[in-house]
C-alpha cells in the first residue's frame, strides 16, 4: 500500500514537472501599497482602462484572503465580453491567479470585471492611489484606487527543461561551483521520504 502510494505520489510529480509554468507578462502598473476595500459578503468590482496583451492566459488579481472565495472573471470590449474564467474556493494568500481562454490579440482599453461567491471571511481588495475618474468601482461606488492586476502566460517550456536554471539559480551568492549545493539537499529530501515510509510501514505492522 505505501509502495503503491509513493508511485503514485511519484507519477503525480513526473506529471506537474511536464507542465509549462506561468509566466507575468504584463500587469497594469498598480503597486499594493493599500487596501481598497475589504469584503465580507459577496461583491463585485470593475475597473475600465486595462490592456490584456495577446497570449494572456490567466489573470491575477491583488485579493488576499485566508481562505478565498470563488472567483469569476470578465473582461469586455464595449459590452462585448471578449474573454472569462472562473477560479474555485480554497485558495489563499494576496493573489488569486483566474485561468481564461488564450487571447488573440491585444486587448486595449479593456473593462475587467469579477464577482466574489461563497466567502468565508474577509477579502482585501489590494492596489494604489488613482484619480476618482480611473479608480475601480464596487456596487456601484468609486473605490480610492484601483487595483492592481497581472496578465500572465505558459513560458513554452517544461519544469524539466528548466531544471539547470533552478540549480543555477540555488547557487547564487555561493562558490563558482556553489551547484553542488542540490545535490545534499537532493540528498536530505530522499532520506526524508525514505525514512518517512519506513516509520509508516513501522506503524501498519
Amino acid at each position: 500500500m505505501v509502495a503503491g502510494g509513493l508511485a503514485l505520489t511519484a507519477i503525480a510529480v513526473f506529471g506537474v514537472l511536464l507542465h509549462s509554468p506561468a509566466m507575468v507578462i504584463a500587469t497594469n502598473g498598480m503597486p499594493t501599497t493599500s487596501v481598497l476595500t475589504a469584503a465580507k459578503e459577496n461583491v463585485g468590482a470593475c475597473q475600465t482602462g486595462e490592456t490584456l496583451p495577446a497570449g494572456t492566459t490567466a489573470i491575477r488579481l491583488s485579493l488576499e484572503a485566508t481562505t478565498g472565495p470563488l472567483v469569476d472573471v470578465e473582461v469586455l470590449e464595449g459590452s462585448r465580453i471578449v474573454t472569462r474564467g472562473t477560479e474555485g474556493t480554497g485558495w489563499f494568500g494576496s493573489a488569486v491567479t483566474v485561468p481564461v481562454p488564450p487571447l488573440r490579440r491585444t486587448l486595449e482599453h479593456a473593462k475587467l470585471c469579477f464577482q466574489m461567491r461563497l466567502l468565508t471571511g474577509y477579502v482585501a481588495l489590494s492596489g494604489g492611489p488613482s484619480n476618482r475618474a480611473s479608480a475601480a468601482t464596487s456596487d456601484g461606488k468609486a473605490l480610492p484606487g484601483r487595483i492592481r492586476v497581472s496578465y500572465l502566460r505558459s513560458s513554452g517550456r517544461s519544469w524539466w527543461s528548466l531544471t539547470g536554471a533552478v540549480i543555477q539559480n540555488m547557487a547564487l551568492g555561493r562558490a563558482a561551483s556553489g551547484t553542488w549545493i542540490v545535490f545534499p539537499i537532493a540528498a536530505l529530501a530522499a532520506a526524508a521520504i525514505a525514512l518517512g515510509s519506513w516509520v509508516l510501514i513501522r506503524e501498519l505492522r
